[in-house]
């Protein structure tokens, strides 16, 4: 029974990646070099050379992920005064951003300060 553990590690992910790939969108011709491949693509190299291609394309995945979560952000329509409740959840999406691997450390200090400065911006008598 334990042999199959491998086996089955190896195939679980395989077909994992194959519905993670068309969940995020990824399609052949979207990057360059020698990882530029679709879902089907992905799902073969994991299966036949999963001790590479698994871990690539976990690194892969943070890549494709970046432009959709971007996209998704723009989309989101800022509000005219945001509460201390909407700082909050904004504060706590960005953290929770980082913590996954979306965003480095740089970006999310960045993005934590432009935060930081709107809400003292709309929060002074003066504005």
């Amino acid at each position: 029974m334990i042999e199959l553990l491998p086996f089955t590690v190896v195939c679980g992910t395989s077909l994992w990646v194959l519905i993670d790939s068309r969940n995020i969108g990824i399609r052949k011709g979207t990057t360059t070099g020698f990882f530029n491949m679709g879902p089907t693509g992905w799902f073969f190299a994991c299966l036949l050379f999963w001790i590479a291609a698994f871990p690539a394309y976990l690194v892969k995945r943070r890549q494709h992920k970046r432009p959709a979560l971007s996209a998704v952000s723009a989309l989101v329509p800022v509000t005219a005064e945001p509460s201390h409740t909407d700082f909050m959840s904004q504060l706590s999406a960005l953290a929770d951003r980082s913590s996954q691997g979306l965003l480095t450390d740089e970006e999310f200090q960045a993005q934590k300060k432009a935060l930081v400065h709107r809400m003292l911006e709309q929060s002074s008598p003066d504005a």
